[in-house]
């Protein structure tokens, strides 16, 4: 748990795609960004702006919100609103990375040390 807001959760993601991958959920359990409310869309906002903030790395960072409610991606279906926050990384080739192959086996499970001392950055200043 990187932050728990009002509406909020932060948290960082396990498994990666990237180094620092990290997670934004409201509290709420809804299924689209139409369903949030003024006061979820700014809370969240301003957590994806700060994280966005801490992990970039020089070269700014990513925020994504796939956004595919009624159908699953390679076998999985998450039925409840998150965003992924990442750091860019110098001279991507593509506007929105995504694991090389875009499967699930582009991602991978990072030590506790990685988790902990991302998380130590993360929360130190919030």
């Amino acid at each position: 748990m990187i932050k728990s807001g009002s509406l909020f959760l932060s948290f960082v993601s396990k498994p990666w795609f990237r180094s620092g991958h990290c997670l934004v959920v409201p509290k709420r359990h809804i299924t689209m960004p139409s369903e949030l409310t003024k006061e979820e869309g700014a809370e969240i906002m301003e957590e994806l702006g700060r994280l966005s903030k801490l992990l970039d790395q020089g070269f700014g960072s990513g925020i994504i919100q796939k956004y595919m409610p009624k159908q699953s991606e390679n076998g999985v279906k998450m039925n409840h609103l998150h965003f992924h926050v990442f750091p860019r990384q110098e001279k991507e080739k593509h506007l929105f990375p995504t694991p090389d192959p875009n499967q699930f086996e582009g991602f991978y499970t990072p030590t506790d040390e990685d988790i902990k001392e991302l998380i130590s950055k993360l929360v130190a200043k919030s």
